[in-house]
């Protein structure tokens, strides 16, 4: 009797020591199961106005350019120019003194031919900034010779590069609102198109004058151009969006009540001042939550746990 008292102690602790070590190994699985679920925060998407508008790019450059020529052979004389000057029309550039002038020097002893011997004025036929000095003091020119340039900086324009998949919606007599490099705006209208596109970007270029603008020939500036009123969308965080390599598939992350991330695909459109993304997709509305961080590499269905609640923009 006494044997199968001990005998039936030995079995019941035997089977307590198999639970308690059966038991262990999922109370660990368990842990770090739910250490692992990715903490994210989420927000609402917003309906927002978007402006339905596109930029392309321009650069600037004179249309009118004139030139400065030697009207005689001869040596350049008193040329007290240089390049940043602006020469008004009618005023004296230089003179020249031709071969037989120097040549008088040493025959006419009397004087008798002085005024034969008086350097020849070259004067500018129109008002411009200098760009180009080609000749200084005491350099012999053969006639015609171009002495320097000239650009008048009231035909300074901007070229609009516009690709021919927008003609029919850009025109000439279309208004634009040009930036500057340091963030200045400025309204300008598109004037006619040159005749000819580019064939390698296939963009057509529009004139747009800025003369009065003060700015340097060959400077890219943006070119704003409104296609239309603006329009209402929804919208999210650029953070909530995620794309692929390619960037041509875009996707987010919305909250299920179970507590699980679901992947729905979008259409990303414009991004406006305040970073937020227009999105296309008949997947979300205004009372959905979506994952703004933590989504990076989160695969579809994954279980997740709200860190805090974004902000609701």
């Amino acid at each position: 009797m006494y044997k199968n008292r001990y005998l039936i102690f030995g079995l019941s602790a035997l089977l307590i020591l198999q639970s308690a070590c059966s038991s262990a190994p999922p109370a660990a699985a368990d842990d770090a199961a739910v250490a692992s679920i990715p903490n994210v925060t989420v927000g609402n998407p917003v309906t927002h106005s978007f402006s339905n508008s596109i930029t392309f790019t321009g650069t600037t450059q004179y249309q009118q350019k004139a030139v400065i020529r030697a009207g005689l052979a001869g040596y350049v004389h008193h040329r007290g120019w240089k390049m940043g000057d602006v020469v008004k029309a009618g005023q004296i550039y230089c003179t020249i003194t031709s071969k037989e002038q120097e040549a008088l020097k040493g025959l006419d002893k009397t004087d008798i031919l002085k005024q034969f011997r008086n350097p020849i004025a070259i004067t500018s036929g129109t008002t411009g900034i200098i760009t180009a000095v080609n000749y200084q003091n005491g350099d012999y020119v053969a006639e015609g010779d171009i002495l320097a340039t000239l650009t008048q900086q009231s035909s300074l324009v901007l070229l609009v590069n516009v690709p021919v998949e927008y003609l029919d919606r850009v025109k000439a007599g279309t208004s634009v609102t040009i930036i500057t490099p340091d963030g200045r705006k400025m309204d300008g209208r598109l004037q006619a198109g040159l005749p000819t596109a580019d064939p390698l970007a296939q963009t057509q270029s529009f004139i747009v004058p800025v003369g009065s603008s003060n700015l340097p020939e060959g400077a890219n500036l943006k070119v704003l151009i409104q296609l239309s009123g603006p329009q209402q969308g929804l919208a999210v965080p650029v953070k909530a969006v995620q794309t692929d390599e390619t960037q041509e598939h875009f996707w987010v992350f919305k909250l299920g009540k179970d507590g699980r991330a679901y992947k729905v695909d979008v259409q990303a459109g414009k991004i406006s001042a305040d970073s937020l993304q227009e999105i296309q997709t008949k997947g979300l509305s205004v009372n959905d939550k979506v994952i703004l961080d933590g989504a990076y590499g989160l695969a579809d269905s994954s279980k997740v746990k709200i860190a805090g609640k974004g902000d609701k923009d």
